[in-house]
């Protein structure tokens, strides 16, 4: 579900931009991603499928989904065309570091409570399942800053760079003077 839901938000959000702008895409987004993230850090050790992971994989894919396309969209807005290789490099970059730096942090997370519990004689599954519990609360935690940090980004809709219009409007007033 994850695959097929993260497809859907990732194809309808650029039909949003042009009505609401990326930022609340954004900020809901993150929201989604992060009430996803919660309810699947609630999952008992014997929990069960339908009620207890799909419900938290299909809002973290829809919010990931939209956050993927609209930051991808907002870091690019207004990039002049000479400049979009080193945007789209920077993009990568962050999205990169990003993803390394949260799996070190919640993998220590997961594994500290884990260990913490193992030293205390919990049961393998009980143990394991709290860090992960643990890890993903800490996630959800996350995006819930990143909505925050969305609220203060540009509300972009996908404009072209300044430059680029000006170009035309220039180009375009030439050719009304000239006729």
């Amino acid at each position: 579900p994850v695959t097929v839901f993260l497809g859907l938000a990732a194809t309808i959000s650029p039909m949003l931009f042009a009505r609401v702008g990326t930022r609340p895409v954004l900020v809901t987004g993150a929201l989604l991603a992060a009430a996803g993230i919660y309810y699947l850090s609630r999952v008992p050790v014997h929990g069960h499928y339908l009620q207890d992971l799909f419900p938290g994989l299909v809002l973290m894919a829809l919010g990931l989904g939209s956050i993927i396309v609209a930051a991808t969209v907002a870091a690019n807005a207004g990039v002049p065309a000479k400049q979009a290789g080193l945007a789209a490099g920077l993009i990568n970059t962050s999205a990169q570091l990003g993803t390394a730096l949260g799996l070190a942090i919640f993998s220590a997370l997961a594994t500290a409570r884990s260990n913490h519990l193992f030293a205390a004689h919990a049961a393998r599954p009980d143990a394991l399942t709290s860090g992960y519990g643990r890890a993903l609360l800490a996630s959800s935690i996350f995006l819930g800053g990143a909505a925050l940090i969305a609220l203060r980004t540009t509300n972009s809709r996908g404009e072209e760079p300044q430059e680029q219009l000006d170009a035309e409007l220039a180009f375009a007033s030439l050719r009304t003077f000239e006729s």
